[in-house]
């Protein structure tokens, strides 16, 4: 599964960083794209193992939550 969250919240590269290693830990996980003109983040997991709720509480903990 793909989801696009878009993140107001990303500034820079080190911006980009800090979701990724975030994002780095969580099984069920397959991809992480960070899109900084756009504000996005682009994650593909498998719905089995992990859920978009989680993926957004993850940002969030890490200090970017997603646009509502």
């Amino acid at each position: 599964m793909v989801k696009i969250y878009k993140v107001p919240a990303i500034k820079c590269e080190g911006c980009a960083s800090t979701i990724e290693r975030a994002l780095a830990g969580l099984s069920g996980l397959t991809a992480t794209q960070v899109s900084l003109p756009a504000k996005e983040v682009r994650v593909e997991f498998d719905p089995a193992r992990l859920n978009e709720r989680e993926i957004g509480r993850v940002l969030t903990a890490a200090g970017f939550p997603p646009a509502a």
